[in-house]
């Protein structure tokens, strides 16, 4: 069964230890798996829910009667789709070598530092005083400095930037997909006013 889970997470482990190279492996060796970088990125969704139920009332105050982990899965999954578009757009126009599909697998393969940090860290703040309670931010902090020193690598490797170039286009990233939210916004804000007037017409028509 280990050896199995150990082929199963080759991959990512070896970008764990070898960002570059693995990455590397996943592009131009075509090593990489979407559907393993999904299986990997539902595993992450998997660890937030069980950190949010079962995390010590001490470290994360909470009501668990209004917990939904359906709508946590929904945030995240849109939270990675609108960074991998906002990143292809920018990449696009700055003559980046990703393909969609390659930079949605790059960042989903980085997060295998959070699926490493965020249950241990969960099951561990059960047993810490108010005083410990910075060992679970510690391990948390670790993994996700990594997780994103990863996904920096990852767009590097995937888009043959520089390290500079990269910087620059994340930060266009970051701008677009601000640009994003607010486009998606401002649609269903028009649209809401505009369900409101045809809603508002035809109660003027039906009672008169």
């Amino acid at each position: 069964m280990i050896k199995k889970l150990l082929r199963f997470y080759a991959l990512p482990m070896y970008i764990l230890i070898r960002p570059f190279e693995g990455f590397y492996n996943m592009k131009f060796n075509k090593e990489g798996r979407l559907w393993l970088a999904l299986t990997n990125f539902f595993v992450v969704c998997v660890s937030f829910a069980f950190s949010v139920q079962y995390t010590s009332q001490l470290v994360m105050p909470r009501d668990n009667r209004v917990m939904n982990s359906f709508g946590q899965f929904l945030t995240l999954s849109a939270m990675l789709l609108l960074f991998c578009i906002a990143n292809w757009s920018v990449t696009s126009l700055t003559d980046g070598e990703g393909k969609f599909k390659e930079i949605l697998m790059a960042v989903c393969y980085a997060m295998t530092p959070l699926v490493l940090t965020v249950i241990p860290a969960a099951i561990l703040s059960n047993y810490l005083t108010a005083d410990e309670a910075g060992f679970y931010y510690m391990i948390l902090s670790a993994g996700t400095f990594y997780f994103v020193f990863l996904v920096f690598a990852g767009l590097v490797t995937v888009h043959n930037y520089t390290a500079s170039k990269a910087l620059i286009t994340v930060f266009l990233t970051f701008v677009a997909l601000l640009a994003i939210v607010f486009l998606i916004t401002l649609l269903f804000t028009l649209l809401g006013q505009f369900i409101s007037f045809i809603s508002s017409v035809y109660s003027e028509i039906i009672f008169r």
